[in-house]
């Protein structure tokens, strides 16, 4: 069974240092959410109501506090632990027991009106995409099941895992692609990263960061160039779907920083 441990932290800024100090904290497991709140349910009692008014924290002034909120969840399989997090700015509310987290509306509206997800949707499916990687659910080629979204979760999961490894993995000099899992600029990151590092493998999930692994400026298991075979790339020309660039964008991008083969 995996761990898995919610918290909610109380902090304040400290502008003049650029750190938080952290007020308050609370240990959380039920919950419900939708893309603008979360709702933590029966997590307050009468003891940490009165704590949290002692600290002043239900009656602040928000134009003067710079008060914030941070969710996070860390979740323990067996040989590994990933911890993930949220920032909110300060605005919630309490229900009897229930504690109501809320995403700001003014700042909801102006970053996400022209996206389909949230950043709370984004927090919740990597802890679901988590909690099925650390229990083994995740096998070669699990991404390319996944929708664009979901499989931008799967590379930012990829990246924290590439944060906690050592580098010390024999150096990768060749990798073979197959073109039928290979429909989308994500199918490419993922599909990368996973030859060279294995499941949950990170070689970058844009070009920028691409190219810092490709050339060795971000520590990866790479002896560069790169030799990539891409097979079955008509198959690949034929059914990309460009969401940010061309497939033509991608294989002149490549080229560059690779010794790409088209098959």
């Amino acid at each position: 069974m995996i761990k898995q441990e919610m918290k909610v932290i109380f902090f304040k800024h400290d502008f003049e240092n650029e750190i938080d100090h952290v007020i308050y904290t609370l240990i959380v497991d039920d919950f419900y959410y939708d893309s603008k709140k979360i709702i933590f349910k029966n997590c307050l009692s009468e003891i940490i109501l009165q704590e949290m008014m002692d600290l002043k924290l239900l009656i602040h002034n928000k134009k003067h506090d710079y008060l914030g909120i941070l969710i996070t969840c860390n979740q323990e399989g067996k040989n590994q632990s990933i911890e993930d997090g949220l920032y909110f700015t300060f605005d919630f509310a309490y229900k009897e027991n229930d504690l109501v987290i809320y995403d700001n509306k003014e700042e909801l509206e102006e970053i996400y009106s022209d996206k389909e997800y949230s950043d709370l949707d984004s927090f919740f499916k990597r802890k679901e995409l988590i909690y099925k990687y650390l229990n083994h659910e995740c096998g070669e080629k699990y991404w390319f099941s996944l929708s664009l979204f979901e499989k931008t979760c799967w590379l930012h999961i990829a990246l924290f895992l590439a944060r906690l490894e050592n580098h010390e993995s024999e150096k990768v000099k060749e990798i073979t692609l197959d073109g039928y899992y290979i429909k989308s600029e994500l199918d490419l990151y993922c599909y990368i990263g996973e030859e060279v590092c294995g499941v949950l493998g990170y070689m970058g999930a844009n070009f920028s960061a691409l190219r810092d692994c490709l050339d060795g400026s971000i520590s990866r298991p790479v002896q560069p160039p790169l030799k990539i075979v891409w097979k079955n790339f008509e198959y690949s020309k034929h059914h990309f779907v460009g969401q940010y660039c061309e497939i033509q964008d991608m294989v002149n991008f490549i080229s560059e920083y690779a010794v790409l083969e088209l098959n």
